[in-house]
C-alpha cells in the first residue's frame, strides 16, 4: 500500500482553492443533530475521502456499504455529503490533479480552540494546508499535516460532537500509521485531552489514545516502507470475506487478507480503485 507524496504542493493548492470557494457558499451537513451541544474533544467526528475519480468513488461505496450521497456547490467543485443509514458520515471531494493520482481518507478531530490546535501544530514543526476558517453549519475547521507527516483536520463544530455510536456500513475506528510512534503519542495529548494506553492483544506494539472514558483512536507503526505517515479509518461490516470478495469486484485491491492470526480474522484493509485505503471490521461487542 503506498500514500503517494508527488503532487503535495498541487493537492495543498487544490484543497485550499475547493474550501476557499465553497466556505461562503455552501453550508454544510451539522456534525451533531442533538438539541444540547456537548463536545468529546479527541473524538474523529468526520471523514472526507479527497479522491481524482469521484463519481467512481460514490459508485465503488455504494455498491459495497449501501451508502448514498447528496452534492453541494457546483458541478466543477461540488462536494458530495456521504449518508449511511440515514446519518450524514463524511464527504467526498474532487482531485483531478494528475501528479497526485491516489485518493486519500481525512480524519477530522474535534478540539477545544482550532486556532490553538494550528498554533500548536506549527510549534511542533508541521506544516498548514488550510488555515482556520468557519463553515456554515460545520463550525471552524483547519487542516494540517502533522510533525511525522499524516494529514488531519481540526474542528470545533458549532452544535457540538455527535454521539459516539457503531452501525453496520459506518465508521467504526481509525488508526495512526506513523513512522515515530513516540513523537505522534507526544503530539496528539497536545492535541486533545489523550491520554496514551498500551494494548497488549496485538502482535505488534499498539497503542491506544482515550479521552475520558472513551477509547477514540489507536496508533501504531507504519508497516508500509518508504510510506508517509497516515491515518487509517475502519468501517463496521457484518462479514470481512464477502465485503472483501465484493470490494476486489468493484476494482479494489485487498492489501491484507483476513488472517486468524491478526484480531482472529476479523479484519482486512482494501485499497478502493482511486488508491484510498482503509479497513474493514467485524465488531461485536
Amino acid at each position: 500500500m503506498k500514500v503517494s507524496q508527488n503532487g503535495i504542493p498541487k493537492l495543498i493548492a487544490l484543497l485550499f482553492l475547493f474550501f476557499t470557494l465553497s466556505c461562503d457558499q455552501t453550508e454544510y451537513p451539522t456534525l451533531s443533530t442533538s438539541d444540547s451541544i456537548q463536545y468529546n474533544h479527541g473524538q474523529i467526528v468526520w471523514h472526507d475521502l479527497i479522491t481524482p475519480n469521484p463519481k467512481q468513488a460514490m459508485d465503488f461505496y455504494a455498491n459495497l456499504f449501501g451508502w448514498t450521497y447528496k452534492s453541494l456547490g457546483t458541478d466543477d467543485m461540488a462536494y458530495h455529503v456521504i449518508y449511511s443509514g440515514g446519518h450524514a458520515i463524511g464527504g467526498i471531494i474532487p482531485l483531478n490533479v494528475a501528479t497526485h493520482p491516489s485518493g486519500e481518507w481525512l480524519s477530522s478531530v474535534s478540539v477545544t480552540d482550532v486556532d490553538k490546535a494550528v498554533e500548536y501544530n506549527t510549534a511542533k514543526g508541521g506544516k498548514t494546508l488550510f488555515k482556520p476558517s468557519n463553515f456554515k453549519g460545520r463550525g471552524r475547521s483547519a487542516l494540517v499535516q502533522d510533525p511525522q507527516g499524516a494529514y488531519v483536520a481540526y474542528v470545533h463544530s458549532e452544535t457540538g460532537d455527535p454521539q459516539f455510536q457503531v452501525a453496520n456500513n459506518s465508521w467504526l475506528w481509525n488508526e495512526l500509521w506513523t513512522n515515530d510512534v513516540t513523537g505522534s503519542l507526544d503530539y496528539y495529548k497536545g492535541v486533545a485531552p489523550y491520554a496514551a494506553m498500551e494494548n497488549n492483544e496485538e502482535k505488534v506494539p499498539y497503542f491506544i489514545l482515550k479521552s475520558g472514558d472513551q477509547k477514540q483512536c489507536g496508533v501504531m507503526k507504519n508497516p508500509v516502507a518508504n510510506m508517509r505517515s497516515a491515518w487509517l479509518p475502519y468501517i463496521k461490516v457484518v462479514d470481512v470475506e464477502s465485503v472483501s470478495t465484493k470490494a476486489v469486484s468493484l476494482g479494489a485491491k485487498i492489501m491484507l487478507e483476513p488472517q486468524q492470526d491478526i484480531r482472529n480474522g476479523s479484519v482486512a484493509i482494501i485499497q478502493d480503485p482511486n488508491g484510498a485505503p482503509f479497513a474493514v471490521q467485524i465488531w461485536n461487542q
